[in-house]
């Protein structure tokens, strides 16, 4: 877990160390602009170094769907209503399947295509979800998998969430939570047209999330 109010001082930290570090200094009116920028600027750049970081997780929630969001077709397949913060998937899993969902399959997807035929549909030893929307445009998650005589439970739902400056970062994986700081610094620059800073910090930023998969990966 990381706060809002640490998230922002690594960012200061960061912008600090620039100044020190190069002849161009933030003007003092400028400087007492920047917290209000970086709580701005923040939900920016998690998002970004979520879509980017190839690995880990930025920010894990776990859900509990009510039973208003749940709608089950009776021929197997169903669907839940996904959080109003939600990202991207990291686990999800019904009672009586063999082994987690970790990815949404886009509703074109030649995948998503197959689960509409029963002939080439997923079962539960290999589930797929995919995401779709419902006629009120609440984006959900459907499942092609599911015993059709008893409605069923949801064993696990956990993904990635928005930020939110109230609850901070949960979870805690420090390179992760490096690159959202200097991916932060890099719009905070561009805020205030220190490109090359800009630049500088957004190099930093993928750099960090480079080392993030090359640990995984060794």
């Amino acid at each position: 877990m990381i706060t809002a109010d640490e998230l922002r001082s690594r960012v200061l930290q960061l912008i600090n160390e620039m100044d020190d570090d190069s002849n161009v200094t933030l003007l003092t009116q400028d400087m007492r602009q920047l917290p209000r920028h970086i709580d701005a600027l923040m939900p920016q750049a998690v998002l970004f170094v979520q879509k980017n970081r190839g690995t880990g997780t930025v920010n894990p929630k776990s859900y509990v769907p009510s039973l208003g969001d749940l709608l089950f077709n009776g021929d197997g397949t169903g669907t839940i209503t996904l959080p109003s913060d939600f990202v991207d998937l990291i686990a999800f899993r019904l009672d009586g399947w063999s082994r987690d969902v970790t990815r949404l399959y886009p509703m074109d997807s030649p995948m998503a295509l197959m689960q509409q035929n029963p002939y080439t549909r997923s079962g539960c030893n290999r589930p797929v979800c995919t995401k779709g929307v419902m006629a009120n445009n609440k984006p959900v998650l459907c499942f092609w998998a599911s015993p059709k005589d008893r409605r069923v439970s949801v064993d696990k739902f956990i993904y990635e969430a928005e930020y939110n400056p109230l609850e901070g970062l949960s979870g805690y994986d420090e390179a992760l939570h490096n690159a959202v700081a200097y991916q932060c610094a890099a719009l905070l620059m561009n805020v205030f047209e220190r490109h090359d800073s800009a630049n500088s910090f957004m190099a930093l930023a993928a750099a960090s999330l480079d080392n993030v998969q090359q640990n995984k990966l060794g």
